[in-house]
């Protein structure tokens, strides 16, 4: 675009899924910083749970993202910055820029650049069995990369909070997920089985060479591609932290899994060497995404919600039971 050319008019605000008065307030509040910024007409499909992004452009007419988080989502936006930063520069996986990062009432704010590209998850179900396997094997190399960033302790971005082991980390986590699942009506002998399960490989887990960073959720949502199906960039990094990879590499395994079973090779190929033990440590992962899957389906009962339970539940019993 010309970068003198005129910003556009406003457009009505419709589907942001945030009230059209926080928007106008955020935009207000970057204005010193960032003049004559206005919304446009890009939205992403579907918004997420924790921030909402809008599309706006400054009076240069240079495009952007406005990501609105919920008023309870603490720290979200320090550490979608955090991890950001820590990956700036790193051209094997682009991501956006932060620019300006503001508050209004209890809500935080973040202007970032805006990526080239449309969601995988869109155009996944049009695409070729070779194109999805090339797309996840591309995303399994951006993991890796991600991956080469290395960290201190177990756990969040920002703040002190976290463990000094990988066997501490997943055992808390296990302990809070399976408290979760009975919480919400789950099977107490299943979550006797996983908890069992997850005991059994302590030595495995244990094995993780040291926490890297991880981006915690990258499923087609949330990875872009380009107009021939090129991975573009990687979004959303609220939920990002410290861990041992294979958590973030069996997450996305998990989703692979529940769209193209046999895209889970070429992600799995893409990524490479996984480290010591690494079967045992993916398994265990894996099931933990699971059960939390479960939970999430659960409570929040999309379309279909029953069947997805009983068959996360089975998946699950299958893998723990043998």
């Amino acid at each position: 675009m010309d970068e003198g050319a005129a910003a556009p008019a406003r457009p009505a605000l419709t589907g942001v899924g945030v009230p059209p008065a926080a928007v106008a307030a955020a935009l207000d509040a970057l204005a010193p910083a960032v003049p004559g910024l206005v919304l446009d007409d890009w939205a992403p499909s579907v918004q997420g749970a924790v921030g909402h992004v809008v599309g706006v452009r400054d009076g240069r007419g240079r495009a952007f993202v406005l990501k609105l988080y919920a008023a309870d989502a603490t720290d979200r936006a320090a550490t979608e910055i955090a991890a950001l930063g820590r990956l700036a520069g790193r051209s094997q996986v682009p991501v956006p820029v932060p620019l300006a990062l503001g508050r209004v009432g209890a809500a935080d704010h973040l202007l970032m650049s805006r990526l080239p590209g449309v969601r995988w998850a869109d155009r996944r179900d049009a695409s070729t069995v070779a194109t999805s396997a090339a797309v996840w094997r591309s995303a399994g190399e951006a993991l890796r990369h991600v991956h080469a960033v290395r960290g201190e302790r177990y756990g969040g971005l920002v703040g002190g909070a976290g463990w000094p082991d990988a066997w501490s980390a997943v055992r808390e986590r296990a302990r809070a997920t399976l408290a979760e699942h009975v919480r919400l009506g789950g099977d107490p002998a299943l979550a006797r089985d996983v908890d069992a399960f997850v005991v059994a490989h302590r030595d495995a887990l244990a094995a993780c060479p040291g926490p890297v960073l991880c981006h915690r959720d990258v499923t087609g949502g949330n990875l872009l591609v380009d107009a021939d199906d090129r991975p573009s960039g990687l979004v959303d990094w609220e939920r990002a932290g410290w861990d041992d990879p294979l958590v973030d590499l069996a997450q996305t395994v998990r989703h692979v899994r529940g769209h193209r079973h046999d895209d889970v090779d070429a992600l799995l190929d893409g990524y490479g060497d996984a480290g010591p033990r690494a079967a045992e440590r993916l398994a265990v992962h894996e099931v933990l995404h699971a059960v939390r899957e479960r939970a999430w389906v659960v409570h929040d009962r999309p379309a279909g919600w029953r069947r997805s339970a009983a068959g996360l539940d089975a998946f699950v019993a299958r893998v723990v039971r043998g």
